[in-house]
């Protein structure tokens, strides 16, 4: 609850006594006597110190569920009862679309009414035996769709590392795909980032529009008549034992922030776990062929050549450093392997271009 709840809704006299007017919780149950209540020092306002009807708590007529607009639950009654229906919800929304409205300073709970406001719809419609139309399927919120978004950036971005070595696996030339998307990575990776820090947003932010319930209430659920409305009543809210599947979106935006910088910063770390280094210049049994490369960006470039070199027939092992440009080949001094195959498999790993170091490709 913001402070400015408490000064523009509570009597002078009470913030006076209270000394503070922050951290306050709103308590909507209707049989309780307090209005907000402040967990850590105990204070209270009772509702007879709000300046407003505090609908939740109210039992007679006219009871406010709208306070910036003026609307109360006997009107939408009424109107259900003539039409089946109420229009207040959507003449609401459009109010605040314009922005109109001043939930915090008029409305006790301190946040927006609608969700009260649909409720009391749909409660006179089932007590008139007015069918309720089945609510569409939500829609995720924007945190969800930003953590997608990155998700799917990411793995855009470093495709022009993963996808040659995936379709080389399976027999098929990826240069072409490789090409196109190493030329939209520097656009994906802030793009991903970007999307990154929306979903963190969106999900930490503080939400201020109130559910249909009125917010927590300040007295134990399991209350007896005798402590009802005593000085005992009103006590911070009780943590509930179930569990909701809101719970897991701090969880699961932290694994999807995992996931999205594995995919962006695959390139960076992806030859390293293709092989160990040196490899060939232990092994006294095998022809080297050394190869310069033209056009790589990355080390993931590497990985795609390598692969794509180990697959041409004769060839033991195969090396590129991304550092020197360069491809070592090893091949058994029985096999002669076609300069023009070395050639080849450089090209179709994703349109690199490359040249023998010596004068003859078959000098160790």
């Amino acid at each position: 609850m913001k402070p400015v709840t408490i000064e523009s809704l509570v009597s002078e006299a009470a913030r006076t006594r209270a000394r503070r007017t922050d951290g306050f919780r709103f308590c909507a149950e209707p049989a309780c006597e307090v209005a907000y209540f402040q967990p850590d020092t105990g204070a209270r306002f009772l509702r007879c110190e709000v300046r407003v009807r505090i609908g939740q708590k109210e039992t007679a007529s006219p009871r406010p569920v709208c306070y910036c607009f003026g609307h109360t639950i006997e009107e939408i009654e009424g109107e259900v009862e003539r039409t089946g229906t109420s229009r207040v919800p959507d003449e609401i929304a459009e109010k605040c679309r314009q922005g109109l409205d001043r939930c915090e300073e008029t409305n006790p709970q301190g946040a927006c009414c609608l969700g009260n406001v649909r409720q009391a719809m749909k409660y006179a419609q089932a007590g008139r035996g007015v069918a309720i139309p089945k609510a569409s399927r939500s829609r995720p919120d924007a945190g969800t769709i930003a953590q997608v978004g990155a998700l799917a950036s990411a793995v855009a971005a470093s495709a022009c590392c993963w996808l040659p070595l995936l379709l080389i696996a399976t027999g098929v030339s990826g240069g072409a795909l490789a090409s196109a998307f190493e030329a939209w990575r520097p656009v994906l990776l802030p793009a991903t980032l970007a999307l990154l820090g929306l979903a963190f947003y969106f999900t930490y932010r503080t939400r201020r529009v109130a559910s249909a319930g009125g917010g927590p209430a300040c007295c134990a659920p399991a209350r007896t008549a005798r402590t009802e409305s005593g000085p005992e009543a009103c006590r911070p809210p009780h943590r509930s034992a179930g569990f909701a599947f809101h719970q897991l979106n701090k969880p699961i935006l932290w694994v999807v922030t995992i996931l999205v910088l594995a995919f962006a910063f695959f390139p960076n770390y992806v030859d390293y776990l293709m092989h160990g280094k040196d490899a060939i210049a232990a092994r006294s049994d095998l022809d080297r062929t050394v190869v310069q490369i033209d056009g790589m960006t990355c080390e993931g470039c590497a990985a795609g050549i390598e692969a794509s070199l180990r697959r041409i027939p004769g060839v033991v092992t195969a090396e590129v450093s991304y550092d020197k440009r360069q491809a070592v080949i090893g091949s058994p001094s029985t096999e002669r392997i076609s300069p023009q195959a070395i050639l080849d498999a450089i090209r179709q790993a994703g349109g690199y271009t490359g040249h023998f170091f010596d004068p003859d490709p078959r000098q160790p």
